[in-house]
């Protein structure tokens, strides 16, 4: 097998998708390909904003490792819990509070290239509609400004032995939306790998230091 680093630039039928859900178990590398596509929009001179329950700032020093201090500086975090401190942050009471301040610092920030939304489903209780509602606005948003939406979540999983057993959540509404789904879900025969699914394409790679490497 031959190995390369997995950046959505080597990609192809990847850089042009705007709109991403991705769905997996906890550890699965959501979040690196997310690191990822935010180092590539740095990298180019971007602006990117990011929101979750808590980045890690261990994952995020190792991806980002190679990005100037001029662009680092564009990297926006914010975080709807109470755990804060990586990069340039700013706690909000919410998810609902960050999607309302995304709409706004976006807006009035034309260099804006990417949103991401790390864990869209954590904490989401009874409130489902109103998160969808929100996370609609943004897309809105995006769509208009030419912004790039990166949103993950944890996938569904049962306990049969069959390939369906990993499913990606609230994969309808978000085909709904005009989002495109990715899942990610374990290699069946080597625990290293994984796979991730998206449409009819089928990557397998493994977690490195500096984000993912694919295997063909």
């Amino acid at each position: 097998m031959s190995h390369n680093h997995f950046t959505l630039l080597t990609l192809g039928c990847f850089v042009n998708m705007t709109q991403i859900h991705i769905s997996g178990s906890p550890g699965s590398g959501k979040t690196s390909i997310c690191l990822m596509k935010s180092n590539e929009i740095l990298s180019a001179g971007g602006r990117v904003f990011w929101v979750s329950n808590k980045l890690d700032p261990v994952r995020f020093s190792q991806i980002m490792e190679n990005i100037p201090i001029q662009y680092a500086s564009k990297f926006h975090s914010m975080e709807f819990s109470d755990n804060s401190e990586v990069f340039v942050t700013k706690e909000v009471n919410g998810f609902e509070q960050a999607i309302n301040q995304l709409i706004i610092m976006s807006t009035q920030l034309p260099t804006t290239k990417l949103i991401v939304i790390d864990g869209w489903d954590i904490g989401i209780g009874s409130s489902k509609k109103e998160r969808f509602d929100k996370i609609e606005s943004l897309k809105e948003i995006c769509d208009k400004n030419g912004i790039q939406l990166y949103l993950t979540s944890q996938s569904y999983e049962d306990a049969s032995d069959n390939l369906e057993k990993y499913r990606i959540r609230a994969k309808t509404k978000f085909e709904e939306m005009g989002f495109e789904n990715w899942l990610i879900y374990p290699h069946n025969e080597i625990n290293s790998l994984r796979k991730l699914i998206k449409g009819n394409k089928e990557l397998v790679f493994r977690m490195i230091n500096e984000g993912i490497e694919y295997v063909e």
